[in-house]
């Protein structure tokens, strides 16, 4: 399966919307938290390649 930066970001929207939930169980903020955690730590390199790309490719038009 291919990471799908903005599918992650609308994950972590919907995440945080569950997560303000005075109602969310302690075993569900967990879990929800846990994947939050996954998808920031995906979302951090994912960027951290995109800047990558973007200043090699400033290298070539220089």
């Amino acid at each position: 399966m291919e990471f799908n930066f903005e599918e992650a970001i609308k994950r972590l929207s919907e995440i945080s919307k569950l997560m303000s939930d005075k109602n969310i169980s302690l075993d569900d903020s967990l879990k929800l938290y846990t994947e939050a955690a996954g998808l920031i730590e995906k979302c951090g390199k994912y960027l951290d390649e995109a800047k990558l790309i973007v200043e090699q490719a400033e290298m070539k038009v220089q």
